[in-house]
């Protein structure tokens, strides 16, 4: 009959005699269930260093898979407070150009308000002689030039809000280009387009390039636009009175062009 005894640890720490048939896995539990505190401790330190050794596999690429998406998110944020920012200040943009009037030599502001509106007031009498003086009586250079009014002062105003040294760095104001080209294509009947119908033909540029626009830019060249045709009858108001006829702006037309300013909030 096998008994079971408790065998004293002096006895348990020896090592197995020769003739003990039990196997090594067994002798193994019994020679480390109970190491001595030196033991237990080189054990740890011999482990420690093997497992510094090993390949880690599966950590390299948990940690790998951490970077980039912590990267991605990083770039997603950056791109975001970007977009941010320059929605805020598209929106300046647009609150500063709606505040922008063109002023009639010699007059205030208000006086030049009330010039255009009684023009638009009774447009069936001045349409034929605007389209006349735009499209007829002015050359490229010179619809340029009219042009060149509003331009002047956006080329003003944007590097104060957009805090740039270089107003072409603005992508807006590279917007506002294509516009200014489009009124004045095919010698100006882009600009007077805007004076018929629904006046937003010039707003399918936008459809022939991959870039998108947003609803911000968008208002802001449609303010553009206002700004321009705004320009044109208060230069044409002004051909008129000082000649007493559509003749057209004259040799002094390169410095005439500064009496028309923009009063910038």
């Amino acid at each position: 009959i096998r008994r079971s005894v408790s065998c004293p640890r002096s006895i348990s720490a020896q090592s197995p005699s020769s003739g003990d048939t039990r196997p090594f896995s067994a002798q193994q539990m019994i020679s480390v269930s109970r190491p001595t505190s030196a033991s237990r401790s080189h054990s740890l330190n011999r482990a420690s260093s093997y497992m510094r050794h090993l390949p880690h596999s599966n950590d390299a690429c948990s940690t790998n898979s951490q970077i980039t998406g912590s990267s991605v998110l990083s770039e997603s944020l950056r791109q975001l407070k970007t977009k941010e920012q320059e929605d805020d200040l598209t929106s300046q943009t647009l609150f500063v150009l709606k505040d922008m009037k063109i002023r009639f030599p010699g007059k205030s502001d208000a006086e030049s308000e009330l010039l255009i509106e009684d023009i638009i007031d009774n447009w069936k009498y001045h349409k034929t002689k605007v389209a006349s003086y735009w499209l007829i009586k002015l050359d490229s250079v010179k619809q340029r030039k009219v042009l060149d009014i509003v331009k002047t002062s956006i080329r003003t105003v944007l590097p104060r809000i957009w805090k740039v040294p270089d107003v072409e760095e603005v992508n807006l104001y590279r917007i506002f280009n294509r516009v200014f080209n489009r009124l004045l294509w095919s010698r100006g009947q882009g600009l007077w387009n805007c004076f018929c119908d629904s006046g937003s033909s010039w707003e399918s540029i936008f459809n022939k390039n991959p870039e998108v626009v947003t609803p911000l830019q968008l208002q802001c060249c449609q303010r553009l636009v206002e700004l321009c045709k705004q320009c044109l009858l208060v230069v044409y108001k002004y051909a008129t009175d000082k000649r007493g006829s559509l003749s057209g702006i004259g040799p002094d037309w390169g410095n005439s062009r500064y009496l028309f300013t923009f009063s910038n909030p």
